[in-house]
Protein backbone atom coordinates (compact mmCIF):
# COMPACT_ATOMS: atom_id res chain seq x y z
CA UNK A 1 0.00 0.00 0.00
CA UNK A 2 1.39 3.60 -0.79
CA UNK A 3 -0.53 5.51 2.27
CA UNK A 4 -0.06 9.62 2.39
CA UNK A 5 -0.75 10.70 5.93
CA UNK A 6 -1.83 14.39 6.04
CA UNK A 7 -1.95 16.81 8.76
CA UNK A 8 -3.00 20.65 8.65
CA UNK A 9 -1.41 20.86 12.43
CA UNK A 10 1.20 18.72 14.23
CA UNK A 11 -1.26 17.73 16.53
CA UNK A 12 1.01 17.34 19.57
CA UNK A 13 3.09 15.10 17.31
CA UNK A 14 0.42 12.18 16.51
CA UNK A 15 0.67 11.92 12.62
CA UNK A 16 4.35 11.85 13.62
CA UNK A 17 4.68 8.77 15.65
CA UNK A 18 2.02 7.07 13.79
CA UNK A 19 4.63 7.63 10.35
CA UNK A 20 7.82 6.46 12.06
CA UNK A 21 6.20 3.88 13.33
CA UNK A 22 3.92 2.65 9.84
CA UNK A 23 7.87 2.94 8.50
CA UNK A 24 9.56 1.03 11.06
CA UNK A 25 7.47 -1.79 11.59
CA UNK A 26 5.82 -2.29 8.42
CA UNK A 27 6.63 -2.64 4.63
CA UNK A 28 4.36 -0.46 3.27
CA UNK A 29 5.19 2.89 1.60
CA UNK A 30 4.14 5.22 3.72
CA UNK A 31 4.59 8.98 3.52
CA UNK A 32 3.35 12.18 6.37
CA UNK A 33 2.93 15.85 4.60
CA UNK A 34 1.84 18.88 7.05
CA UNK A 35 0.59 22.00 6.68
CA UNK A 36 2.09 23.32 9.23
CA UNK A 37 4.90 21.93 11.88
CA UNK A 38 4.24 24.68 14.76
CA UNK A 39 2.14 26.33 17.21
CA UNK A 40 1.74 29.67 17.17
CA UNK A 41 2.51 29.43 21.21
CA UNK A 42 6.14 28.08 20.44
CA UNK A 43 5.66 24.57 20.03
CA UNK A 44 7.29 22.97 17.17
CA UNK A 45 7.65 19.74 16.05
CA UNK A 46 9.51 16.87 13.63
CA UNK A 47 8.13 16.96 10.12
CA UNK A 48 8.87 14.77 6.60
CA UNK A 49 7.35 17.27 4.21
CA UNK A 50 5.19 20.04 4.57
CA UNK A 51 2.77 21.16 1.96
CA UNK A 52 2.76 24.32 -0.88
CA UNK A 53 1.46 24.45 -3.91
CA UNK A 54 4.95 24.74 -5.55
CA UNK A 55 6.08 21.71 -3.76
CA UNK A 56 6.56 19.24 -6.46
CA UNK A 57 7.63 15.91 -3.83
CA UNK A 58 4.48 16.53 -1.77
CA UNK A 59 2.27 17.00 -4.76
CA UNK A 60 3.96 13.54 -6.15
CA UNK A 61 3.20 11.81 -2.93
CA UNK A 62 -0.69 13.10 -2.88
CA UNK A 63 -0.85 12.04 -6.42
CA UNK A 64 1.36 8.02 -5.88
CA UNK A 65 -0.96 7.28 -2.80
CA UNK A 66 -3.79 5.20 -2.60
CA UNK A 67 -5.33 6.44 0.25
CA UNK A 68 -4.82 9.37 2.05
CA UNK A 69 -4.71 9.66 5.55
CA UNK A 70 -6.31 13.05 6.83
CA UNK A 71 -5.98 14.33 10.35
CA UNK A 72 -8.94 16.38 11.77
CA UNK A 73 -9.62 19.04 9.02
CA UNK A 74 -10.28 19.33 5.40
CA UNK A 75 -7.26 21.12 3.74
CA UNK A 76 -9.37 22.33 0.31
CA UNK A 77 -5.89 22.82 -1.17
CA UNK A 78 -5.22 19.40 -2.07
CA UNK A 79 -8.72 18.28 -3.18
CA UNK A 80 -8.15 18.79 -6.73
CA UNK A 81 -5.09 16.13 -6.41
CA UNK A 82 -7.90 13.39 -5.63
CA UNK A 83 -8.25 10.95 -8.19
CA UNK A 84 -8.48 7.60 -7.43
CA UNK A 85 -7.13 7.92 -3.54
CA UNK A 86 -9.69 6.15 -1.27
CA UNK A 87 -9.88 8.77 1.98
CA UNK A 88 -9.41 7.96 5.88
CA UNK A 89 -10.61 10.58 8.25
CA UNK A 90 -9.58 10.67 11.99
CA UNK A 91 -10.60 13.21 14.40
CA UNK A 92 -8.90 14.22 17.66
CA UNK A 93 -9.69 18.03 18.92
CA UNK A 94 -12.28 18.24 21.75
CA UNK A 95 -13.98 20.37 21.51
CA UNK A 96 -14.71 19.68 17.25
CA UNK A 97 -12.68 21.93 15.43
CA UNK A 98 -12.70 23.40 11.58
CA UNK A 99 -14.70 21.96 9.26
CA UNK A 100 -15.02 18.58 10.45
CA UNK A 101 -18.33 17.88 9.25
CA UNK A 102 -16.92 18.61 5.35
CA UNK A 103 -14.01 16.01 5.88
CA UNK A 104 -16.61 13.18 7.25
CA UNK A 105 -18.39 13.77 3.97
CA UNK A 106 -15.42 13.59 1.86
CA UNK A 107 -13.74 10.14 3.34
CA UNK A 108 -14.73 6.84 2.89
CA UNK A 109 -13.85 6.10 6.06
CA UNK A 110 -13.93 8.23 9.44
CA UNK A 111 -12.49 6.82 13.24
CA UNK A 112 -11.20 9.05 16.30
CA UNK A 113 -8.71 8.17 18.73
CA UNK A 114 -8.68 6.12 21.37
CA UNK A 115 -9.30 8.22 24.38
CA UNK A 116 -12.57 8.17 26.55
CA UNK A 117 -14.19 11.45 25.85
CA UNK A 118 -13.24 11.37 22.06
CA UNK A 119 -15.17 8.06 21.56
CA UNK A 120 -18.17 9.35 23.29
CA UNK A 121 -18.12 12.76 21.51
CA UNK A 122 -17.60 11.05 17.77
CA UNK A 123 -18.89 7.90 18.38
CA UNK A 124 -17.06 6.42 15.89
CA UNK A 125 -14.85 3.50 15.63
CA UNK A 126 -11.46 4.32 17.39
CA UNK A 127 -7.08 4.16 16.63
CA UNK A 128 -4.75 4.42 19.25
CA UNK A 129 -2.45 7.20 19.34
CA UNK A 130 1.05 6.01 18.73
CA UNK A 131 4.41 5.90 20.59
CA UNK A 132 7.81 4.42 20.62
CA UNK A 133 8.51 3.10 23.96
CA UNK A 134 11.75 1.45 22.13
CA UNK A 135 12.80 4.98 21.23
CA UNK A 136 11.52 6.70 24.47
CA UNK A 137 13.43 5.36 27.03
CA UNK A 138 13.56 6.40 30.81
CA UNK A 139 16.37 7.88 32.50
CA UNK A 140 18.43 7.35 35.53
CA UNK A 141 17.01 11.00 37.59
CA UNK A 142 18.55 13.32 40.25
CA UNK A 143 17.62 12.00 43.58
CA UNK A 144 15.38 15.17 44.19
CA UNK A 145 11.96 14.33 43.33
CA UNK A 146 10.92 16.72 40.00
CA UNK A 147 7.00 17.34 39.12
CA UNK A 148 6.21 18.38 35.25
CA UNK A 149 3.12 19.43 34.13
CA UNK A 150 2.91 20.63 30.44
CA UNK A 151 -0.52 22.14 29.97
CA UNK A 152 -1.52 22.68 26.43
CA UNK A 153 -4.30 24.88 26.71
CA UNK A 154 -5.46 27.84 29.21
CA UNK A 155 -9.08 26.84 29.14
CA UNK A 156 -11.06 26.94 32.34
CA UNK A 157 -12.82 24.56 34.02
CA UNK A 158 -15.72 23.00 32.45
CA UNK A 159 -14.37 23.62 28.96
CA UNK A 160 -13.63 20.34 27.22
CA UNK A 161 -9.89 21.03 26.85
CA UNK A 162 -9.21 22.71 30.25
CA UNK A 163 -6.67 20.76 32.14
CA UNK A 164 -7.13 22.98 35.59
CA UNK A 165 -4.24 25.57 33.92
CA UNK A 166 -4.62 27.86 37.30
CA UNK A 167 -5.90 25.28 39.45
CA UNK A 168 -3.01 23.30 39.27
CA UNK A 169 -0.68 25.84 39.21
CA UNK A 170 -1.66 26.83 43.08
CA UNK A 171 -1.26 23.53 43.77
CA UNK A 172 2.55 23.33 42.72
CA UNK A 173 3.50 26.14 43.90
CA UNK A 174 1.89 25.23 47.42
CA UNK A 175 3.77 21.82 47.32
CA UNK A 176 7.13 23.58 46.54
CA UNK A 177 7.04 25.99 49.70
CA UNK A 178 6.00 22.53 52.12
CA UNK A 179 8.23 19.73 50.31
CA UNK A 180 11.69 19.77 49.05
CA UNK A 181 11.21 19.55 45.11
CA UNK A 182 11.71 20.84 42.06
CA UNK A 183 8.71 22.07 39.55
CA UNK A 184 9.10 22.01 35.73
CA UNK A 185 6.55 23.80 34.05
CA UNK A 186 6.52 22.36 30.09
CA UNK A 187 4.80 25.65 28.23
CA UNK A 188 5.65 26.80 24.81
CA UNK A 189 8.93 25.01 23.61
CA UNK A 190 9.71 22.21 20.91
CA UNK A 191 8.60 18.69 21.02
CA UNK A 192 12.30 17.52 21.61
CA UNK A 193 12.84 20.06 24.59
CA UNK A 194 9.37 19.23 25.86
CA UNK A 195 9.83 15.26 25.80
CA UNK A 196 13.19 15.72 27.42
CA UNK A 197 11.91 17.71 30.31
CA UNK A 198 9.29 15.24 30.88
CA UNK A 199 12.31 12.60 31.16
CA UNK A 200 13.85 13.49 33.73
CA UNK A 201 10.61 13.91 35.84
CA UNK A 202 9.70 11.70 38.29
CA UNK A 203 5.75 12.68 38.18
CA UNK A 204 3.96 13.50 35.66
CA UNK A 205 0.51 15.60 35.72
CA UNK A 206 -1.86 15.61 32.71
CA UNK A 207 -5.39 15.99 32.92
CA UNK A 208 -6.93 15.80 36.34
CA UNK A 209 -9.98 17.72 35.46
CA UNK A 210 -11.84 16.26 32.21
CA UNK A 211 -11.75 12.59 32.67
CA UNK A 212 -9.83 12.11 29.98
CA UNK A 213 -6.01 11.49 29.05
CA UNK A 214 -3.82 12.49 26.12
CA UNK A 215 -0.19 11.89 24.73
CA UNK A 216 1.99 13.74 27.89
CA UNK A 217 0.37 10.48 29.72
CA UNK A 218 1.79 8.09 26.81
CA UNK A 219 4.81 9.95 26.99
CA UNK A 220 5.10 9.64 30.47
CA UNK A 221 4.67 5.92 30.41
CA UNK A 222 7.51 5.86 27.59
CA UNK A 223 10.03 7.52 30.40
CA UNK A 224 8.93 5.56 33.50
CA UNK A 225 7.28 8.68 34.86
CA UNK A 226 4.44 7.87 37.90
CA UNK A 227 1.69 9.88 35.70
CA UNK A 228 -2.02 11.63 37.12
CA UNK A 229 -4.90 11.74 35.18
CA UNK A 230 -8.74 11.68 36.16
CA UNK A 231 -8.60 7.50 34.73
CA UNK A 232 -9.79 5.35 37.03
CA UNK A 233 -7.68 2.88 35.17
CA UNK A 234 -4.41 0.72 35.81
CA UNK A 235 -1.67 2.23 35.79
CA UNK A 236 -2.23 5.39 36.03
CA UNK A 237 -2.57 7.60 39.67
CA UNK A 238 -6.10 8.83 39.85
CA UNK A 239 -6.04 12.48 40.62
CA UNK A 240 -8.72 15.69 40.25
CA UNK A 241 -7.93 19.31 40.71
CA UNK A 242 -9.57 18.63 44.28
CA UNK A 243 -7.25 15.81 45.23
CA UNK A 244 -4.06 16.93 43.36
CA UNK A 245 -2.52 17.86 46.39
CA UNK A 246 -2.72 15.29 48.81
CA UNK A 247 -2.26 12.61 46.37
CA UNK A 248 0.99 14.42 44.98
CA UNK A 249 1.95 14.69 48.47
CA UNK A 250 1.05 10.91 48.91
CA UNK A 251 4.09 9.98 46.21
CA UNK A 252 6.32 12.27 47.24
CA UNK A 253 5.94 11.18 51.24
CA UNK A 254 5.98 7.43 50.29
CA UNK A 255 9.07 6.51 47.68
CA UNK A 256 8.16 3.18 47.39
CA UNK A 257 5.05 3.59 46.15
CA UNK A 258 6.32 5.81 43.43
CA UNK A 259 8.51 3.81 42.46
CA UNK A 260 5.63 1.25 42.21
CA UNK A 261 3.76 3.22 39.91
CA UNK A 262 6.88 4.27 37.94
CA UNK A 263 8.00 0.76 36.93
CA UNK A 264 4.37 -0.08 36.45
CA UNK A 265 3.71 1.96 33.85
CA UNK A 266 6.59 1.56 31.87
CA UNK A 267 5.78 -2.06 31.81
CA UNK A 268 2.21 -1.62 30.83
CA UNK A 269 3.26 0.52 27.77
CA UNK A 270 5.87 -1.89 27.05
CA UNK A 271 2.96 -4.99 27.31
CA UNK A 272 -0.25 -2.97 26.77
CA UNK A 273 0.50 0.38 23.80
CA UNK A 274 3.51 -0.73 22.34
CA UNK A 275 3.87 0.90 18.63
CA UNK A 276 4.91 -2.35 17.23
CA UNK A 277 1.45 -3.97 17.99
CA UNK A 278 -0.82 -1.10 18.41
CA UNK A 279 -0.44 0.04 14.67
CA UNK A 280 -1.74 -3.64 13.29
CA UNK A 281 -5.50 -1.61 13.39
CA UNK A 282 -4.64 1.34 11.31
CA UNK A 283 -2.93 -1.57 8.69
CA UNK A 284 -6.55 -3.08 8.80
CA UNK A 285 -8.63 -0.21 8.45
CA UNK A 286 -6.13 0.83 5.33
CA UNK A 287 -6.88 -2.20 4.38
CA UNK A 288 -11.15 -1.87 4.57
CA UNK A 289 -10.45 1.75 3.00
CA UNK A 290 -9.11 0.04 0.24
CA UNK A 291 -11.66 -2.89 -0.87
Amino acid sequence: MNICIYSKTPLAAAPWELYKALKKYTLHNIELINEKNRYRDGRSFPYSLLWASNNGAAKRVLAEADLWHIHNYLPYDIIEYRAHQKVMAQFHSLPRLGNWQQLMKFADKSYTITQPLQEKEYQLPSLPNIIDPDEYLPMKRQKKIKIAFAPTSRAPIGHQNSKGYEEVKRVLNKIATIRDIDIEWIEGIPYIENLALKRESHILIDDVVTGNWHRTTLEGACFGCAVLNRVRKVPFVFASHQTLEERLLWLIDNPYVLKEFQERIRLWILQEWHAMDLIKPYVKAYEEALK
